[in-house]
C-alpha cells in the first residue's frame, strides 16, 4: 500500500516544507559516527521509506508516504586465532614443565564477523620419545586458563592429531577460550626430549563463503620447554582467592566478571573499594602460579592494567601472608619475608624469592573499573607476563625479562541505559523533563508542550526530545500511551524532526523508534495527532508518549502533549443497550474510556465475542464502518496475529464477516466483534482492543460521526491451528484511478494449514453497484507491487509450490497477496470504499477465516509514491532501482533508492516536496552518489524547478513553489553506503 495521510487545516494554505525538511539534520538516524559506524549484526534490516507532502486542489496540506523496503545485511567472516587471522609459525605460549608433568597453554578464538559461525581446531605435536604422550584440548569457558572440568573435547596419544570438533562462536567479538594440555614423558631427559618442542594450534571457518581467502584458517605455535630446574606457570583470573583480604573484616570485592563501570568521581581506594559509593565498581583479580619443575626457584611476574582499570592502592595480599596488605613500593625488604612485590600506578611487579617445586600460590588485588573503559572489553582485557624459568637476582625494582604471556582475562563493560523524554523547549534538559513519576510528565515547559487550538479535521504537530542518559548506544521505542484524552478518532503517528518522515521500525520490533541514539545523545521527533472531522468544539486532549529504552525494557519515560481547545457526538458505541457511566470503565459519550469496560477470556487461538451497540443519536439514519486496533488510534494495527471480525448480533465466530452497520434516526443497534489472539500467543492479561464507528454518510449536521470504545482480552492456552492477514491498509485514489494494497498471511498455529487457500475481497453492494471493482494477485516476489511475474487470482482458490519439505502453509509461513481496487470514473471526492479481504483455509478449517480492511478514499489531487531499491556492490552509483524487492546486502556494499512522486488525480497539485533520509545503520560516506543531473528530475512541473538538496543524513526534491499537473512527476535518486 501507499498510503496518503491528511494534514488538512483552515485559513490561508501553508508554506511549503521542503526547504526545511532538506536542512534539518535527523539525528536520530545516526549519533557520533565513532559510535554507530559498527557494521550491524547479519540479518539487521534496513527499512527506508519516503514521504511527500504537497497541497492538494483544495488548498489543504497533504502528507503522501511510499512503500516500505527493506534489504537484509548478510552475514560476513572473519575472525582471528590469539590476535592472528592467518597461518603463521609465530609463538604464542611458551612453557616449561619437568619430566612426567603435564603443562597447559591457553589460547582464544575471536569471531569478529557480524554473525555466528562454527569452528573447528586441530592440535598437531610429536610423539614421545622427543615429544608428548599426550595431548588434549579442554574448553575454557572462564577464561581463566585452567580446564573448566576433566572432559577433553580431544584425547590423542602418541602423536595423532586432535581434532576438536566444530564449536559455535557468536559474531561481534565473541569468543571461545580453550587450552591445551601437553603431556611430557617421565622418561624425558635432555637427550630425548629437545627443547623446543612445538605444537601447532589450527583454527578452520566452519562457512568458507563467508570469508576472505585468507581468513578461512588461522594457525599459531606453542613450545614447550623440558627442565630438571623450576618451571613455573601462571594464569590469571577475576576471582576472589581462599585467603583474606586485608581489609573489610578479610571479605574481598565480589569478582565480576562483566557489569557497568563506574561514574565519575569513584575513589581508588581500600575505603571506597570496602564500601563502594553508589555508581562506584571494583572488582578483584587473582594471579596464580606454581612450580611444576624439579627444583626451587625465584619466580618474577608482571602486570600492567589496562586502560579500562586503575589498581586500588593497598589491596593486594600474598597466600602465603593472608590478611597482610603488600607494600607497593619497592623497597627491599618492606614485604612479608619470601616475596617482593611493587606497584606504581597500573604498573605491578611480583618477586617470590623461593617457589618450590609441585607448590602454587596466588598474588590477588583489587581494581576499580575506570569511568571511562570502553563498552566491552576493549580496555578491560588483562595479560599479565612472567618468567616460566628460574630468575636469579630479580626484584620487583628489576624483575628482568618476563616473556611468557599468562591467559587473557577479560571484564566486560556492559552499557548502562537511561532515557528522559521532554519537550523541544531550550530550558528541556535531563534534570528539567523528568517525570514526577512513571508515567506522569512533570508539568513545566520542559516537559508538557501545548499547542492553544486546533480545528476539527487538522493534524497537530508536538515535537519532543529524547535524552540518552546511558552510557551506550540505544534505540527507543515510542508508543502514545493508553488513555489519551484527544477526541474520539484521533489518530497518532511517530516523525522525525522535520514532521515529514515517518520514523520506521529500525529493530524488526514491531514498535516505531528513534533508530540508535549515541550515548549521552539526544534527538528531537515529532508527534502527529490527526484530529476526526467529527471532532465537537471544546476541551482539546492530552496524550501522553512513552519511550522504552530496547537496550533495557525498564527503563521508561514520558512526557506531555496537550491540545487546549477544538475549534469546529452523534453516535454512542456501548458494549450493553443503557452502556456504563463508570468513572474508569464507562463507555457512554466520547470514547474511550481510561479502563476496559469489558474483559474477555479465551485460548491462544479461539475467538471471543464482544457485543457492541451502535447507538446513532442524530435524526437522520446512517451507515457506520467497524474498525479495531489495538491503541486508540485508527486506522491502527492490532497485536501480532490477532484478527478482529465483525459478525451479526447473535452468531459465533463462522458468521458472515461485517464491515458496517446501519441504523436508523435515534435507534440503537447491535453487533457482534470476534477477537482471535494467534495460536501461539503466550498468555496475557488484559490485552486492550478498541473498536471505532465512524459515519459513512453525512449526518444532520455535515460532519463525520465518531465513537470509540476500549474492550480487553485475557489470553489463556494456546491452541494448534491458527493464521492472520494483516495489516488493514487506507489509501487514496483519483476517479477512475487504482490503488493497490499489500497483505500478509501468515500461519501463526503450530499446525499446518494444509497445501491451499481461498481468499476474497468483498465490496459493500453500494459500492459495486456504483462501479468499484477489485483485483487479487500473488505477490510472487514480494515486492509490493504488482508486476510482470505476479499471478492474477482467477477461481479465489491460491495453491503455493510446496517447499522442498513440508507445506507452504505450515507453521511460520507466509504468503504475500495483493488487491487492486478500482475506483469509478464518477466517483465524487470524499467518497469512500471498505474492501474486506478474507481468508478460508479448505484443507483445514480450524485455521480460521482471518480477514483485513482496504478503505479507499476518492480525492481529485493525488500523489502516488513508489519507492525502489538496487543493490550497488562496487559502490559506483551507477545502478537504477527497478524493483521494491528485498535486498541482501554486505556491510560495505552500497544501495541506490529511487523515489517517484506521480500526480495520479485529475487535478494540480501544488508545492510538492520528495523528503526521504539515510536509514539507520547506513551512512552517506564512501556512497557514490548518481549523476547531479539525475538526482532530482521531473516532468509535468511547472513554477520555480525541483531542486535536489542533502544534508549527512537528509535528502530531498522539491521547490517552494510548483505546480504539478495530472500525470506530472518527478524523482529522488541518492545512495547510501552499509556501516563496516
Amino acid at each position: 500500500m501507499i498510503p496518503t495521510l491528511s494534514a488538512r487545516r483552515t485559513g490561508p494554505a501553508p508554506r511549503a516544507l521542503w526547504a526545511g525538511a532538506a536542512a534539518l539534520t535527523l539525528s536520530f538516524l545516526f549519533g557520533s559516527s565513532g559510535a554507530l559506524a559498527a557494521a550491524p549484526p547479519a540479518n539487521t534490516i534496513i527499512g527506508n521509506q519516503a514521504s511527500a507532502t504537497y497541497l492538494d486542489p483544495n488548498g489543504a496540506s497533504q502528507l503522501a508516504t511510499s512503500n516500505l523496503v527493506q534489504t537484509t545485511v548478510q552475514q560476513v567472516g572473519s575472525f582471528n586465532l590469539d590476535t592472528y587471522t592467518s597461518v603463521t609459525t609465530n609463538v604464542v605460549n611458551t612453557k616449561t614443565g619437568a619430566a612426567g608433568t603435564t603443562v597447559y597453554a591457553p589460547h582464544v578464538l575471536t569471531n569478529t564477523g557480524n554473525g555466528s559461525d562454527t569452528f573447528t581446531f586441530t592440535v598437531t605435536a610429536p610423539a614421545s620419545p622427543n615429544g608428548f604422550t599426550k595431548v588434549e584440548v579442554f574448553a575454557d569457558a572462564n577464561a581463566d586458563g585452567v580446564p573448566d572440568s576433566t572432559t577433553a573435547l580431544c584425547s590423542v596419544v602418541p602423536g595423532a592429531v586432535c581434532n576438536v570438533p566444530a564449536q559455535t562462536v557468536a559474531g561481534n567479538n565473541g569468543t571461545f577460550p580453550f587450552v591445551v594440555a601437553y603431556s611430557i614423558p617421565s622418561t624425558a631427559s635432555s637427550g630425548t626430549f629437545t627443547s623446543p618442542v612445538a605444537a601447532t594450534i589450527t583454527a578452520t571457518a566452519g562457512t568458507p563463503a563467508l570469508y576472505a581467502a585468507g581468513n578461512l584458517t588461522a594457525a599459531d605455535v606453542d613450545n614447550v620447554n623440558l627442565t630438571d630446574k623450576a618451571a613455573f606457570n601462571a594464569t590469571k583470573s577475576l576471582s576472589v582467592p581462599s585467603v583474606a583480604w586485608s581489609a573489610n573484616g578479610g571479605t574481598w570485592p565480589a569478582a565480576s566478571v562483566s557489569g557497568p563501570r563506574s561514574v565519575a568521581g569513584c575513589a581508588a581506594t581500600v575505603p571506597g573499594a570496602t564500601a563502594p559509593a553508589a555508581g562506584c565498581v571494583y572488582t578483584t583479580y587473582t594471579l596464580k602460579f606454581n612450580n611444576t619443575g624439579g627444583a626451587v626457584g625465584r619466580f618474577a611476574l608482571t602486570d600492567a592494567l589496562p586502560a579500562g582499570f586503575t589498581y586500588v592502592p593497598g589491596s593486594a595480599v600474598w597466600s602465603n601472608a593472608p590478611a597482610v596488605a603488600l607494600k607497593d613500593t619497592s623497597v627491599a625488604g618492606d614485604d612479608a619475608v619470601g616475596i617482593d612485590f611493587s606497584a606504581t600506578g597500573n604498573a605491578l611487579t611480583v618477586v617470590v624469592d623461593a617457589l618450590q617445586p609441585n607448590v602454587t600460590q596466588t598474588v590477588s588485588f583489587v581494581v576499580m573499573v575506570n569511568n571511562t573503559a570502553a563498552i566491552g572489553t576493549s580496555t578491560t582485557t588483562n595479560t599479565a607476563k612472567y618468567n616460566p624459568v628460574d630468575a636469579p637476582g630479580a626484584s620487583s625494582a628489576t624483575p628482568g625479562t618476563t616473556g611468557s604471556p599468562t591467559n587473557p582475562a577479560s571484564y566486560n563493560v556492559i552499557g548502562t541505559f537511561g532515557i528522559i523524554l521532554g519537550s523541544a523547549d531550550a530550558s528541556a534538559s535531563v534534570t528539567a523533563s523528568k517525570d514526577t513519576g512513571a508515567g506522569n510528565p512533570n508539568t513545566s515547559v520542559a516537559d508538557t508542550t501545548t499547542v492553544t487550538s486546533a480545528g476539527a479535521g487538522t493534524t497537530v504537530k508536538f515535537t519532543q526530545t529524547v535524552f540518552n542518559t546511558g552510557n551506550a548506544t540505544d534505540v527507543v521505542n515510542l508508543v502514545v500511551a493508553a488513555g489519551n484524552t484527544f477526541p474520539a478518532g484521533t489518530t497518532f503517528r511517530f516523525f522525525a524532526v522535520d514532521g515529514v518522515t515517518p520514523l520506521i521500525d529500525n529493530n524488526s520490533d514491531g514498535v516505531p523508534d528513534t533508530g540508535p541514539i549515541a550515548a549521552n545523545g539526544s534527538v528531537q521527533f515529532v508527534l502527529a495527532a490527526t484530529l476526526p472531522a467529527s471532532a465537537a468544539p471544546g476541551t482539546g486532549g492530552t496524550a501522553i508518549v512513552t519511550g522504552t529504552s530496547t537496550g533495557d525494557a525498564t527503563k521508561t519515560e514520558s512526557t506531555r502533549d496537550t491540545l487546549t481547545n477544538v475549534t469546529g457526538v452523534l453516535v454512542d458505541l456501548t458494549n450493553t443497550t443503557g452502556g456504563s457511566n463508570d468513572a474508569l470503565k464507562g463507555d457512554l459519550g466520547t470514547g474511550p474510556s481510561a479502563q476496559p469496560t469489558t474483559v474477555n477470556s479465551t485460548p491462544a487461538g479461539t475467538g471471543t465475542i464482544f457485543t457492541l451497540f451502535v447507538k446513532n443519536n442524530d435524526s437522520t439514519a446512517n451507515t457506520y464502518s467497524l474498525a479495531a486496533s489495538q491503541s486508540n488510534s485508527f486506522p491502527g494495527s492490532l497485536p501480532a496475529g490477532w484478527t478482529v471480525k465483525f459478525v451479526a448480533a447473535g452468531t459465533t465466530c463462522t458468521g458472515a464477516a461485517l464491515t458496517t452497520v446501519a441504523v436508523a434516526g435515534n435507534a440503537q443497534a447491535p453487533v457482534d466483534a470476534c477477537v482471535t489472539p494467534p495460536a501461539s500467543q503466550t498468555p496475557v492479561t488484559g490485552q486492550a482492543i478498541y473498536f471505532q464507528v465512524r459515519s459513512t454518510i453525512a449526518t444532520s449536521t455535515g460532519v463525520v460521526a465518531i465513537d470509540t470504545k476500549m474492550d480487553a482480552v485475557t489470553v489463556t492456552t494456546a491452541n494448534t491451528f491458527g493464521a492472520t492477514l494483516t495489516p488493514n491498509n487506507n489509501g487514496q485514489v483519483a476517479p477512475g484511478g487504482s490503488v493497490v494494497y499489500a497483505h500478509t498471511v501468515t500461519i501463526t498455529g503450530a499446525q499446518s494449514c494444509g497445501t491451499k487457500y481461498n481468499v476474497t475481497a468483498t465490496l459493500p453492494a453500494a459500492d459495486v453497484t456504483a462501479g468499484w471493482t477489485t483485483a487479487l494477485y500473488v505477490d510472487v516476489n514480494g515486492d509490493g507491487q504488482i508486476d510482470g511475474g505476479d499471478t492474477l487470482v482467477t477461481n479465489g482458490t491460491v495453491t503455493p509450490t510446496a517447499p522442498p519439505t513440508g507445506t507452504a502453509l505450515d507453521s511460520g509461513k507466509t504468503q504475500k497477496l495483493l488487491v487492486k481496487v478500482f475506483a469509478p470514473g464518477g466517483a465524487t471526492a470524499g467518497a469512500t470504499d471498505t474492501a474486506t479481504v478474507t481468508v478460508t483455509f479448505p484443507d483445514v478449517a480450524a485455521c480460521g477465516s482471518p480477514t483485513a480492511t482496504d478503505i479507499t478514499t476518492v480525492i481529485t489531487g493525488q500523489m502516488r509514491l513508489v519507492k525502489t531499491q538496487a543493490l550497488d556492490v562496487n559502490c559506483d552509483g551507477t545502478e537504477v532501482p527497478t524493483s521494491s524487492a528485498p535486498l541482501v546486502a554486505k556491510p560495505g556494499e552500497c544501495l541506490v533508492y529511487r523515489v517517484v512522486a506521480t500526480n495520479e488525480g485529475s487535478a494540480p497539485v501544488t508545492n510538492m516536496s520528495i523528503n526521504d533520509a539515510v536509514p539507520a545503520y547506513t551512512t552517506f560516506t564512501g556512497a557514490t552518489q548518481p549523476p547531479a543531473a539525475n538526482q532530482c528530475t521531473s516532468t509535468g512541473v511547472t513554477g520555480t524547478a525541483l531542486a535536489y538538496s542533502s544534508t549527512a543524513t537528509t535528502v530531498a526534491c522539491g521547490s517552494a513553489s510548483n505546480t504539478v499537473a495530472p500525470g506530472g512527476a518527478a524523482t529522488l535518486l541518492f545512495s547510501v553506503k552499509v556501516n563496516n
